[in-house]
């Protein structure tokens, strides 16, 4: 290299080493005050103050520089201190949450402040100090000192209304499980026989009736009766060798197999056979059994 561009590039070598090792040794690479509004405060209120500090890696923070929990001052507490650290990219960042209460009552509107104080950071023995500045805030009374009065009487504004709580979801919630159960009472009263008034329900109602004005003599037409009320329940013309497919599709009609078999080789006797006339306790028979049909379709059995 010529000597007489020596000058000139020793220049540029120390321009860059100074702002790289003034970028490396820097301890606190940023800082941050987060406050609230700074007005509209009153007796009792709390103020929330975060500290966002991001430092280089290995720098640790001296929780003892951090302001002690209870009394401040004669009007300020602080109620909850909180920290967390994590992990950036250039380093450590320190979170720093502060919790203060007011307890001043001013007669008008006053400026109050939170006092200043500095956090201490430690790596190898040496200490780096950042002040936290101090944070001006109004403080204005629960009422007025001067009481206005309308007609003779306190003045008082009208309470603000209460906002309104969405209950979408629980009215939701509400219909759907009213719904369910709605089907399910539903369901167990069609179950038990209970929903009478149905079609279902009245197969054996008019032919119970109908059997209990007929007497012995009318032998045909108590057997048709009941045939056609049986022909109704099963869909289709039911005969004596069809009844075990009867009782899988109707099961709760098996308690009857006795009095059904009864009753179709009655029948058959008397459409195929010789036997035209009924005594008394057979139509009676007949009649029993059309009326425990009806009172299995109405859960009653």
């Amino acid at each position: 290299m010529q000597p007489k561009n020596m000058p000139l590039f020793s220049l540029l070598i120390f321009l860059l080493l100074s702002g790289c090792s003034s970028s490396i040794s820097e301890p606190i690479h940023s800082f941050q005050v987060q406050t609230p509004r700074p007005f509209g405060y009153v007796i009792g209120d709390e103020i929330n103050q975060r500290l966002s500090v991001e430092v280089r890696d290995g720098l640790e923070l001296q929780y003892s520089s951090l302001p002690a929990k209870g009394t401040i001052n004669r009007w300020l507490n602080l109620n909850k201190v909180k920290v967390s650290k994590r992990k950036v990219r250039n380093g450590l960042l320190y979170q720093i949450d502060l919790t203060y209460q007011v307890f001043y009552a001013p007669l008008a509107v006053k400026m109050l402040s939170i006092p200043k104080f500095t956090v201490q950071f430690r790596q190898f023995g040496n200490a780096v100090k950042q002040q936290v500045p101090a944070w001006h805030f109004t403080a204005a009374p629960l009422r007025e000192l001067a009481i206005r009065k309308d007609n003779g009487i306190e003045y008082m504004r009208p309470d603000q209304p209460a906002p309104l709580i969405d209950n979408t979801a629980v009215t939701t919630r509400l219909m759907i499980f009213l719904s369910v159960a709605c089907a399910m009472a539903g369901y167990l009263a069609w179950l038990y026989g209970l929903l009478s008034f149905l079609p279902k329900y009245q197969i054996f109602k008019k032919p119970t009736r109908q059997l209990a004005k007929l007497s012995e003599n009318e032998l045909e037409k108590m057997l048709s009766i009941f045939h056609r009320a049986l022909n109704k329940l099963n869909g289709k013309p039911l005969f004596k060798h069809q009844c075990p497919a009867f009782y899988r599709q109707f099961p709760r009609y098996k308690q009857l197999q006795t009095e059904l078999d009864w009753f179709f080789d009655l029948s058959n006797e008397y459409f195929f056979g010789s036997k035209t006339q009924l005594d008394k306790s057979s139509a009676d028979k007949i009649f029993q059994l059309s009326k425990h049909c009806l009172e299995i379709e109405r859960g009653k059995r």
